[in-house]
Protein backbone atom coordinates (compact mmCIF):
# COMPACT_ATOMS: atom_id res chain seq x y z
CA UNK A 1 0.00 0.00 0.00
CA UNK A 2 1.35 3.27 -0.87
CA UNK A 3 2.13 6.38 1.19
CA UNK A 4 -1.18 7.98 -0.79
CA UNK A 5 -3.81 4.74 -0.05
CA UNK A 6 -3.00 5.14 3.76
CA UNK A 7 -3.09 8.86 3.81
CA UNK A 8 -6.16 8.39 1.95
CA UNK A 9 -7.69 5.83 3.86
CA UNK A 10 -6.78 7.79 7.01
CA UNK A 11 -8.17 11.00 6.19
CA UNK A 12 -11.34 8.92 5.05
CA UNK A 13 -11.89 7.79 8.42
CA UNK A 14 -11.36 11.33 10.04
CA UNK A 15 -14.24 12.28 7.18
CA UNK A 16 -16.27 9.16 8.54
CA UNK A 17 -16.44 10.66 12.15
CA UNK A 18 -16.22 14.76 11.01
CA UNK A 19 -19.31 13.61 8.60
CA UNK A 20 -21.20 12.20 11.39
CA UNK A 21 -20.48 14.95 13.91
CA UNK A 22 -21.30 17.47 10.98
CA UNK A 23 -24.58 16.16 10.32
CA UNK A 24 -25.76 15.30 14.10
CA UNK A 25 -24.93 19.11 15.11
CA UNK A 26 -26.71 20.11 11.78
CA UNK A 27 -29.91 18.38 12.75
CA UNK A 28 -29.86 19.66 16.35
CA UNK A 29 -29.40 23.21 15.56
CA UNK A 30 -32.31 23.15 13.12
CA UNK A 31 -34.20 21.41 15.13
CA UNK A 32 -33.32 23.33 18.43
CA UNK A 33 -34.06 26.82 16.56
CA UNK A 34 -37.53 25.41 15.39
CA UNK A 35 -38.45 24.51 18.37
CA UNK A 36 -37.45 28.00 19.93
CA UNK A 37 -39.21 29.65 17.22
CA UNK A 38 -35.42 31.78 17.19
CA UNK A 39 -34.35 30.51 13.40
CA UNK A 40 -33.53 32.55 10.50
CA UNK A 41 -33.99 31.56 6.80
CA UNK A 42 -29.77 31.98 6.47
CA UNK A 43 -29.88 30.16 9.39
CA UNK A 44 -32.39 27.06 7.86
CA UNK A 45 -29.82 27.26 5.17
CA UNK A 46 -26.79 26.96 6.85
CA UNK A 47 -28.04 24.08 8.68
CA UNK A 48 -29.13 22.52 5.97
CA UNK A 49 -25.73 22.75 3.98
CA UNK A 50 -24.07 21.48 7.14
CA UNK A 51 -26.47 17.86 7.32
CA UNK A 52 -25.73 17.65 3.64
CA UNK A 53 -21.77 18.19 3.53
CA UNK A 54 -22.14 15.55 6.37
CA UNK A 55 -24.12 12.86 4.41
CA UNK A 56 -21.58 13.91 1.36
CA UNK A 57 -18.84 13.35 3.63
CA UNK A 58 -19.53 10.43 4.98
CA UNK A 59 -20.11 8.87 1.50
CA UNK A 60 -16.87 10.09 0.18
CA UNK A 61 -15.08 8.49 3.51
CA UNK A 62 -16.50 5.15 2.37
CA UNK A 63 -15.74 5.13 -1.47
CA UNK A 64 -12.25 6.64 0.25
CA UNK A 65 -11.43 3.42 2.18
CA UNK A 66 -12.43 1.17 -1.06
CA UNK A 67 -10.24 3.24 -3.12
CA UNK A 68 -7.54 2.86 -0.56
CA UNK A 69 -7.76 -0.90 -0.64
CA UNK A 70 -8.13 -1.00 -3.99
CA UNK A 71 -6.86 1.24 -5.94
CA UNK A 72 -8.58 0.75 -9.25
CA UNK A 73 -11.91 2.14 -8.10
CA UNK A 74 -10.80 5.57 -7.37
CA UNK A 75 -12.35 7.18 -9.82
CA UNK A 76 -15.48 7.25 -7.68
CA UNK A 77 -13.78 8.90 -4.37
CA UNK A 78 -12.54 11.19 -6.79
CA UNK A 79 -15.87 12.50 -8.00
CA UNK A 80 -16.80 12.62 -4.81
CA UNK A 81 -13.77 14.13 -3.25
CA UNK A 82 -14.68 17.39 -6.00
CA UNK A 83 -18.96 17.68 -4.69
CA UNK A 84 -16.90 17.46 -0.87
CA UNK A 85 -15.02 20.14 -2.00
CA UNK A 86 -17.69 22.13 -3.69
CA UNK A 87 -19.69 21.97 -0.95
CA UNK A 88 -16.84 23.19 1.44
CA UNK A 89 -16.81 25.77 -0.51
CA UNK A 90 -20.28 26.92 -0.06
CA UNK A 91 -20.06 26.46 3.37
CA UNK A 92 -17.07 29.11 3.50
CA UNK A 93 -19.52 31.28 1.46
CA UNK A 94 -22.28 31.19 3.69
CA UNK A 95 -20.31 31.43 6.74
CA UNK A 96 -19.18 35.49 5.42
CA UNK A 97 -20.89 38.28 7.12
CA UNK A 98 -22.01 39.09 3.91
CA UNK A 99 -23.96 36.58 3.66
CA UNK A 100 -25.68 36.63 7.34
CA UNK A 101 -22.84 34.67 8.54
CA UNK A 102 -21.20 34.84 12.21
CA UNK A 103 -17.86 36.06 10.16
CA UNK A 104 -15.98 33.02 12.18
CA UNK A 105 -15.26 31.18 9.20
CA UNK A 106 -11.61 29.16 10.39
CA UNK A 107 -13.51 25.62 10.95
CA UNK A 108 -14.72 26.24 7.55
CA UNK A 109 -11.38 27.47 5.88
CA UNK A 110 -10.45 24.65 7.85
CA UNK A 111 -12.68 22.41 5.88
CA UNK A 112 -12.14 23.46 2.64
CA UNK A 113 -8.39 23.02 3.36
CA UNK A 114 -8.91 19.22 4.22
CA UNK A 115 -11.14 18.95 1.45
CA UNK A 116 -8.19 20.32 -1.17
CA UNK A 117 -5.83 18.07 0.22
CA UNK A 118 -8.72 14.78 0.11
CA UNK A 119 -9.38 15.86 -3.75
CA UNK A 120 -5.37 15.62 -4.34
CA UNK A 121 -4.67 12.36 -2.18
CA UNK A 122 -7.90 10.92 -4.29
CA UNK A 123 -6.21 12.19 -7.36
CA UNK A 124 -3.33 10.08 -6.38
CA UNK A 125 -4.65 7.17 -5.69
CA UNK A 126 -6.26 7.22 -8.86
CA UNK A 127 -3.15 7.60 -11.12
CA UNK A 128 -2.07 5.02 -9.02
CA UNK A 129 -4.85 2.67 -10.02
CA UNK A 130 -4.76 3.86 -13.81
CA UNK A 131 -0.92 2.73 -13.51
CA UNK A 132 -1.83 -0.56 -11.99
CA UNK A 133 -4.62 -1.72 -15.17
CA UNK A 134 -1.81 -0.27 -18.38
Amino acid sequence: MSNACKLLKILSFLFFVVGILSAGMGATALFAGSAAGDITSVMIVSCVVVIVLGVIEIVTAVFGIRAANNPAKAGVVWIWSIICLACSAISLLLSLPLLGGTGSSIPDFTGLIVSIIYFVLANRVKKEGMDRLS
